[in-house]
Formats: C-alpha cells, sequence, structure tokens
C-alpha cells in the first residue's frame, strides 16, 4: 500500500511540474503591422511639472522620458483662447525632444472647440452646477458655411491657427485629432459631434474642414480619428463608416467600454479580454502600415494606484496588439498631480494639494509601458507568436532589420517556466516585473526562464542570420537613439550626473588633481572639481587641466559637424572665473576661446564655437582633448555638451536598446550561452568600430556593464 501511494504521489507531482512549464513559441519570419510607437498623455497638471525644482524636473524627465524610451506624447490642444499661455506644454515638450530626438512624436486632440463657437459659449459641457443640453454643446449653426449647417470653416480656421501658435511656441505636431472623444457629453471641455450632421454638428464635415483647412500649412500633421468614447457597441465604426476615409491619415479610438455590458474601465483593466472581441473586428476592417491604428487613451478610473493593474495594462496591449492589430497606444497619464498618476504621480512640494513632500511616485504601471516601449522601437513588426501555457499571453516584435526580436510574455496565473522558442535568434537581455514585488529587474536571458506568479517577463534576442527573412531599412530617423549621448541635434560628451569617477581627466604638475564631487551643489549633486593656477599667467605661465574627449568614432566625429561645446559650470570661489577654453591633442585649435565666465554662486551654460576645430579649407582639426586654463582657482564642471549638429547620422546611437556609451566602466563578455567569457574594462574590450579586440575566436558576442547590454562581433 505504501509503494503504491507513493508512486501516485510521484505521478502527480510529475504531472504538476508539467503543469508549470509554457511554451512560448515566436516565427520571425510570419509578420504583421509595423509599429508606430508607445506613448502617454501629457493633458493636465503641466504646471505641476514646471513647478519643481530644477533637479526634480531633471528627474522627472529622465525618468518619463528616457526611462520609458517614449516614441509619443499626447498633448491638448488648448488655444481656445489667444492669451491661454502653453509655456508648460513648449517646456515638457522642449525637454522630451532633447532627450530622446525626432524619435518622440506628438500627437495633439482638442478637448473642445472655443466657447464662442458653441450655442452655450463656454467650452466646458457644464458651468455652475447646471449642464448644457447637447445641442448647446456643439458648434453653432450657420445658414452660410460651405461645409455645411454648422460652423465648420471658423472650427477648422481655429485649428490652423492654433497649430501655427503651437509652432511658435516650439511644438510641432505630427498628429492631431480635431475632438477627443466626440460621442462623450462631459462636464468638462467637450464638443460634441454625430458621425455626419443632423441636430448637431457632423464629425464628416468638421474633419473635410479641417483637412481643407490644414492642408495649405508648409507641414500639415497627419489627421487620426474619430477618437470615440470606447469600442463597444460598433461606436467606433458608426464614426468610420460615416466619415470620407481619404481625410484620416490613421485611426484612433479610447477603451472606457468594450461593449456587451462591460463598461466598467477598472473592472474591463483585470479581465482584458473583454475588448478582444470589439479590437478583433475593428483591426480586421481598419488599419494598415499607411493608416495605423492608435489607441489613443485609456485608464482605470480608479481614485488609488492598483498593483495589479500592472498586468491588466500589459494584458490589454498584448490584446491590442495581436488581435487588435493596434499599431500603437498611448496611455492616459504621463503624470498626475498626487500619488495617483497612472504611470508617474508628481508632488512638486508640501502644500501642493494633498502632497506633504517633493516626490515623483513610479506607479506600477509605468513597468508595464516600460516592458514595451523601452524594448520595442517604432519601424519594428508584430511576428506571430503562441503560447500554450495556462493563463500565459505573448506577444512579439522584430526589429526592421530582423536583428532583433523583443518578446513580452504576461504571467497571470501561478509561477512558471517559460520555454522559449524563436528559430534562429539567442536570448541576449532579460527584465522582469512581480505583481506586488519587484519591477523593471534584470534577470539572466536564456531559452528557459523563470516567471514568477502574476509577473511581466520581456526577452530580446538577436542574431546575425537575417538573409533568409523579408527585412526592411531602418527608419529614415534613426529609431533609437541613445539618450547618454544624443539631444536631438545635440550630443553629450559626458553627463556627472552619469559617472562615477572624475576618468579621462589629467593637470599640469602645477595644478591640483581634477577630483569627482558628490556634494550637492544649488541641485547638481555630481560633478568634477577642476583646479587652475590661482595666479596671472605673467607670474604662473600657462597651466592646463586636460579632459580626453571618449575614444569612440560616435562621440569624437561631431566634434567637426557640430557648431558649439556648452559647459554647465560655476566658478570653485567667491569670484566669477574667467576661463579660456580651447581643444589640443591630435593637433590644435589655432587659437583659445577667450574669457568664459564660470559664474560664481551659481551654475550657468557656456557656450564655446567649435569654428575652430575645421581649418581655412574646411578640413577637421581632429582634437583628441579639451584644454582649460585661467588665472583664477579653478571651476566645476557638470555636463559637457555638443550642439548645432543637425541630426547628422554620424551622431545617432546605436539601434539596440542597450547601447550606451559607458566605455570607462567595468564590463563582462559573454558567449551567446551566457557563459562568462571575461571581465574587464570595456574600453578594453572593443575596438574604435564596436568590434571586439579580445583574443576569442570569430561570431557573437554580448558586452554588459551595469548601465547596457550590448552585441558585438569578433
Amino acid at each position: 500500500m505504501f509503494k503504491k501511494s507513493l508512486t501516485a504521489a510521484s505521478v502527480a507531482l510529475a504531472a504538476a511540474s508539467l503543469a508549470t512549464a509554457a511554451n512560448i513559441t515566436v516565427d520571425p519570419a510570419s509578420t504583421a503591422q509595423k509599429i508606430v510607437g508607445f506613448g502617454a498623455g501629457a493633458a493636465y497638471y503641466q504646471s505641476w511639472i514646471t513647478a519643481m525644482s530644477s533637479s526634480m524636473q531633471k528627474d522627472f524627465y529622465d525618468t518619463a522620458f528616457n526611462g520609458l524610451n517614449l516614441s509619443l506624447l499626447r498633448i491638448g490642444n488648448w488655444k481656445q483662447e489667444d492669451s491661454k499661455s502653453i509655456a508648460d506644454d513648449a517646456a515638457i515638450v522642449k525637454a522630451g525632444k532633447e532627450r530622446l530626438g525626432n524619435r518622440l512624436k506628438i500627437e495633439m486632440s482638442s478637448w473642445s472647440a472655443p466657447g464662442n463657437l458653441k450655442p452655450s459659449g463656454s467650452v466646458n459641457g457644464s458651468d455652475n452646477g447646471q449642464k448644457h443640453s447637447k445641442s448647446e454643446n456643439t458648434l453653432k449653426t450657420s445658414s452660410s458655411d460651405p461645409y455645411g449647417k454648422f460652423v465648420y470653416s471658423e472650427f477648422a480656421g481655429w485649428w490652423k491657427k492654433s497649430l501655427q501658435a503651437y509652432a511658435a511656441a516650439g511644438i510641432t505636431p505630427d498628429y492631431i485629432s480635431l475632438q477627443n472623444e466626440p460621442d462623450m457629453e462631459a462636464e468638462y471641455e467637450e464638443t460634441l459631434f454625430d458621425p455626419t450632421e443632423g441636430e448637431i454638428a457632423g464629425y464628416k464635415q468638421a474633419l473635410q474642414a479641417v483637412r481643407d483647412s490644414i492642408s495649405t500649412l508648409a507641414n500639415p500633421p497627419k489627421i487620426i480619428g474619430p477618437e470615440p468614447l470606447g469600442i463597444g457597441y460598433s461606436n467606433f465604426e458608426k464614426y468610420a463608416k460615416a466619415l470620407d476615409d481619404k481625410n484620416l491619415d490613421g485611426y484612433a479610438y479610447h477603451l472606457y467600454h468594450a461593449g456587451d455590458g462591460n463598461d466598467n474601465s477598472g473592472t474591463n483593466y483585470l479581465n482584458p479580454e473583454n475588448f478582444r472581441k470589439a479590437m478583433t473586428a475593428i483591426g480586421k476592417n481598419y488599419g494598415s502600415d499607411n493608416k495605423p491604428i492608435i489607441m489613443t487613451e485609456f485608464c482605470t478610473m480608479e481614485n488609488a494606484v492598483r498593483e495589479q493593474d500592472m498586468l491588466g495594462l500589459a494584458h490589454i496591449m498584448q490584446v491590442g496588439f495581436t488581435s487588435g492589430k493596434l499599431n500603437a497606444y498611448i496611455a492616459w497619464e504621463l503624470f498626475w498631480g498626487e500619488q495617483n498618476g497612472q504611470l508617474i504621480g508628481v508632488c512638486p512640494g508640501e502644500g501642493w494639494s494633498s502632497c506633504t513632500e517633493a516626490k515623483l511616485y513610479i506607479n506600477p504601471e509605468y513597468h508595464a509601458m516600460r516592458h514595451y516601449s523601452k524594448f520595442v522601437n517604432p519601424g519594428w513588426r508584430v511576428v506571430s507568436s503562441t503560447a500554450d501555457g495556462s493563463d500565459i499571453y505573448a506577444v512579439a516584435f522584430r526589429s526592421a532589420d530582423c536583428d532583433s526580436i523583443s518578446v513580452i510574455a504576461i504571467n497571470k496565473g501561478s509561477a512558471q517556466n517559460l520555454n522559449f522558442s524563436v528559430n534562429g535568434y539567442n536570448p541576449v537581455y532579460a527584465v522582469q516585473s512581480t505583481e506586488s514585488g519587484e519591477k523593471s529587474k534584470t534577470v539572466t536571458a536564456g531559452a528557459i526562464i523563470d516567471a514568477p506568479a502574476k509577473s511581466i517577463t520581456t526577452v530580446v534576442f538577436t542574431t546575425s542570420n537575417t538573409a533568409a527573412l523579408q527585412c526592411e531599412d531602418s527608419p529614415i530617423d534613426d529609431p533609437y537613439i541613445d539618450p547618454n549621448q544624443n539631444f536631438g541635434d545635440s550630443l553629450v560628451i559626458v553627463d556627472y550626473a552619469n559617472e562615477t569617477s572624475a576618468a579621462g581627466w589629467k593637470s599640469d604638475e602645477t595644478l591640483g588633481k581634477v577630483t569627482f564631487e558628490t556634494t550637492a551643489l544649488d541641485g547638481i549633486s555630481k560633478y568634477v572639481k577642476v583646479p587652475l593656477a590661482g595666479c596671472a599667467q605673467d607670474d604662473c605661465g600657462y597651466q592646463h587641466a586636460l579632459f580626453t574627449i571618449p575614444d569612440a568614432p560616435a562621440v569624437k566625429e561631431p566634434l567637426t559637424k557640430c557648431t558649439d561645446l556648452v559647459f554647465t559650470m560655476r566658478s570653485i570661489d567667491a569670484e566669477d572665473a574667467s576661463v579660456n577654453i580651447g581643444g589640443a591633442g591630435g593637433s590644435t585649435w589655432s587659437n583659445y576661446q577667450y574669457g568664459n565666465s564660470a559664474p560664481a554662486g551659481s551654475w550657468a551654460e557656456v557656450s564655446v564655437p567649435l569654428a575652430n576645430e575645421i581649418d581655412s579649407t574646411g578640413a577637421p582639426f581632429g582634437s583628441t582633448q579639451l584644454s582649460f586654463n585661467s588665472d583664477n582657482a579653478g571651476i566645476y564642471i557638470a555636463k559637457i555638451v555638443a550642439t548645432g549638429c543637425g541630426g547628422s547620422s554620424a551622431i545617432k546611437g546605436m539601434r539596440t536598446n542597450f547601447a550606451a556609451s559607458d566605455l570607462n566602466k567595468e564590463a563582462k563578455v559573454f558567449d551567446l550561452n551566457g557563459n562568462l567569457l571575461w571581465s574587464g574594462i570595456k574600453g578594453q574590450a572593443l575596438n574604435a568600430d564596436g568590434t571586439l579586440r579580445l583574443d576569442l575566436k570569430k561570431g557573437m558576442y554580448i558586452v554588459k556593464t551595469n548601465a547596457s547590454t550590448v552585441k558585438t562581433v569578433k
């Protein structure tokens, strides 16, 4: 009896073990829609962002833009009045573009037409507790408008004027939606449109008018729509069928109801399969690479952050990019005031509503978005994937040139082994987030990965064998620009906020040693202290502190292509420091830029022209160092940036999601099976062109530092 019972238990145990394994199979050759991007909205609380301290703003922007690797930012058209300031929006867009360059596209939606174009006279659906009627909350009627019975021409003219005002402020939208939720009778900003005109204004007629109006702009944005409240009850289709689709460049909708009685957002977050039927219907009949489908807004509508919503958002996106054929997904709130922002909660300081301190809150849904946005770039394609495990949902994406595949696996059940099969590709990087546990945690990449209960796992696979696949050229604007190197048309030479030492500096023997400082100084917590002569040059001679430019083509070449160097610096003593700055090494600038003022008591950005780096024939001198001298005691330097680079291809970062300029950091080299082969300094392992210089056999290898993971070849 005992032996029989033991055997039965063993069988049961074996069955249980089998039940905890899930097979995820990806077919790299079976491609679907092209990815436009991943993003979130910046539609309210903009003033809370710009009210934060400069150091807190930097932390926020780095977290929001670099941390997520966003490719879409949704903003509002708030120019209902000429006097309305959009300075806060401009500051946020500028910060995003500085970090991500032109990969960050801007989508703009209007919440309401100006009040003077509506019978109610108000942008709001309700005022002073009194709800406006539907006929009051649409456009005014007209007896002479060429597009129909309402003031479509004035509405279209307002849109054109708005775009011109935003362009003047530095914001040029790539996509616009002429009305956010045209079917939603709201108390806040709202203008109602039926699919075509009847008792109220028609979306079809307004779309035609806006298309005609903005087509006269030099570089008109693409128009997406109809952006209804939800996709249940064929709501999207009612609008899409009524309009002339040649006037749309893409389709947009929200997810606040799914149909079949599934109208509660919080419930649908926990049951994303509720969306599959309606998303499938839209994906089957609408959308293409030329007319993408973009989900432009959704959140739980809950008043508190819920841990389970991390898996909820990841699962909703999985449904959308598989059954729904989505090309892009934009979450509602990139940030929100107080703790309960969808992705990031923001408290500028004590006294702001219920805030008790200045703090950023990184909420669970941030990590759900990051599992997609950080590891999938615009221009990639969805590829076929299947998952046979219990409560496992998977979606996979392939890079345009076929060399990378990212697989997102959502485990909504108990702990399981994920067995990945990606034909011809090798795992190189993996990250994992667990409900009520660690988030965005790097884990060992492999074909088999343990997935904790209720977790998201993203695994990146690479290959050099792409000949058998139908590959494409990467988009003209590089789909990934390393935010540590490139700020739009600028290049970061060194930012000590991301460093741990004063590596690269040396001084004449008579000068003190350059040191790395970590005592916070007016919001900047890391910088170098550069001692200089402290006496007149007639008495002391020329004494130089030299900074060696990082030995990488992506850093060196722009010095002959950019227009200026910008130094964030200040004097180390009580008086301004007058500093001469020039080039040195391989050759020398024909003269210094004399008398750059590093102020005492505050940081300043000091610009030095790079004209002297090129000789009279236009040939580059090729300095390898920057030289500093002064009769003052010295300076602090927090950052050195090259500007005016014009987006030259010479300063593009590597296309992979993990490249970083960290050649002075400790590194490890692995083969594609994960075996450690070498450890040392990254710059010692790589040649200037990024290939491996170590004495290893020919093939592909992985180089890892704490900051990055890159692939290389021997």
